[in-house]
């Protein structure tokens, strides 16, 4: 059909497609090539040409039985829900036999990576910080029971890949259930509006770096990729207003004569301080009475090198960091209150779990509680505000892995 050799590969024709290649030249030797009458008197080789025509047209079309549309639709949905390597079951998948792990866990359906990150709402204090994740799971395939949290304390600076392992918890066994978690509280839950679980975490050291991760758990057990998130907890917090009258104190014990019970009063209120409110409490009195005396030299003379080396050795125990901000001119104390559940030990697997509506399971065995978070604001507030437009959690470091 020399017509179909037109210069141009593909043609479309009222649905109809033809596909014109050639094959090269027909050598003289092939008995299977028809001859042209040139090509007999030898002034020109035939050239085989292959002509394809296919016809387009919509696949529903080439569904022609039930058959085919069901092995068309079972073929797709092996492929949206169970990555082409098992078969859709009601809602779950049934995974062919080369789909499982090294641990006899089915892979075929995979399992939502949950996104662990920091409260955009309460930003982290020196011993709390609050924990968000949204909770997804897909309709078919896989089953999302339960949350493992994993909590480390990077103990070298220099090295964040030095953690001790401090806490794993799981969500639903010792956290929901209030069975062993006096550190880690419920803030909101998922309910018919919204997806988003929150965690609030106490008890932390200020000053340190903590590495939090976070897992899907399915019912096989099989566990998703962990995301993570690094924070360092602020500095200790302080209250400016008493360390100034802390400071007034002091120097009216050790002014003029002092007594034996004076020098023990001293003493004991220097001890009982803490570093960072010892810092400020120095600050404040060679603020106001150095010209008496600078406050190191002042306890050493009033209560001699020994007590006076006991005292001030707590300086030390901050880093160079937070030594930097308690010499600041003016150090804000701002609280906040925080809304927490204070569950009770139940057994959530007596009333099942539902995510979509676990509110109303949730506030029968916990109960709404508040708690206040302490929170300093270093140098002067418009300071402040021009350095928090900048940077509203300086400390945190998000990563997903």
């Amino acid at each position: 059909m020399p017509c179909c050799c037109t210069g141009k590969n593909d043609s479309l024709f009222t649905g109809v497609r033809m596909d014109c290649t050639s094959q090269g030249q027909c050598p003289r030797s092939c008995h299977l090539c028809h001859m042209s009458p040139r090509a007999a008197q030898g002034r020109q080789q035939s050239e085989p040409v292959l002509l394809q025509i296919t016809k387009a047209a919509p696949i529903y079309e080439l569904v022609s039985n039930n058959e085919t549309y069901q092995a068309l639709q079972e073929a797709m949905m092996s492929m949206l829900w169970c990555s082409g390597k098992g078969d859709v079951i009601d809602d779950w998948c049934r995974c062919d036999s080369s789909a499982f792990g090294t641990d006899g866990l089915p892979t075929c359906a995979p399992l939502p990576q949950p996104m662990l990150k920091l409260s955009y709402t309460y930003e982290p204090s020196s011993s709390l910080v609050i924990m968000e994740w949204n909770h997804t799971e897909p309709p078919i395939g896989v089953r999302v029971v339960d949350y493992l949290i994993s909590q480390e304390k990077v103990t070298e600076r220099t090295d964040h890949s030095k953690v001790e392992t401090e806490t794993l918890l799981s969500f639903v066994d010792d956290i929901l259930s209030g069975a062993r978690s006096p550190c880690v509280m419920l803030g909101d839950i998922p309910n018919l509006l919204s997806s988003s679980i929150t965690m609030i975490v106490r008890c932390l050291e200020p000053d340190t770096t903590y590495m939090f991760r976070l897992w899907a758990v399915d019912n096989t057990g099989r566990r998703s990729s962990s995301s993570e998130v690094t924070i360092k907890t602020p500095c200790p917090t302080v209250d400016d207003v008493k360390a100034q009258e802390i400071a007034d104190k002091i120097y009216n014990l050790f002014n003029g004569y002092t007594s034996g019970k004076e020098q023990q009063t001293a003493y004991n209120t220097l001890m009982d301080l803490g570093a960072p409110t010892l810092h400020r409490v120095l600050y404040h009195y060679n603020q106001r009475y150095e010209s008496f005396g600078e406050f190191t030299w002042r306890c050493e003379d009033e209560l001699g090198p020994r007590k006076a080396g006991l005292i001030l050795s707590q300086l030390d125990e901050l880093s160079l960091w937070c030594k930097g901000l308690l010499q600041e001119p003016k150090i804000g104390l701002r609280r906040m209150s925080l809304k927490f559940l204070s569950c009770r030990y139940t057994d959530t697997k007596a009333f099942g779990l539902n995510w979509s509506d676990m509110g109303q399971d949730v506030h029968k065995a916990c109960d709404e509680q508040t708690l206040t978070v302490m929170y300093n604001d270093y140098g002067e507030p418009k300071d402040f505000l021009q350095w928090s437009s900048v940077a509203p959690y300086p400390f945190a470091v998000p990563y997903v892995r």
